[in-house]
């Protein structure tokens, strides 16, 4: 009987979420938060959000390509062993 769960593990990378945050957003975050509870600075953080990173806030994980799991050793054995018989000329 096979294990599945012996298949995958979640990726080390991403800790098993598939993205990963933008450095520039968390930058930009980080810069609003004094402006969250304070309304009398409202041009000042006018002048801020018009300069909010112009990249998505996530990229897709390039380790497990956005699936937030990789393949152990016997999950690759098993990969091997179906694509053979899929196509012998493999």
């Amino acid at each position: 009987m096979i294990d599945f769960y012996a298949l995958d593990k979640p990726c080390p990378k991403c800790s098993g979420l598939g993205r990963i945050e933008n450095p520039q957003w968390l930058q930009f975050w980080t810069k609003m938060e004094p402006f969250r509870t304070s309304i009398d600075q409202l041009s000042t953080l006018k002048m801020i959000t018009s300069a909010e990173p112009t990249e998505p806030m996530f990229f897709v994980c390039k380790e497990c390509h956005g699936k937030g799991k990789i393949l152990t050793t016997e999950g690759k054995k098993l990969i091997e062993f179906i694509r053979f018989w899929l196509n012998p000329n493999y």
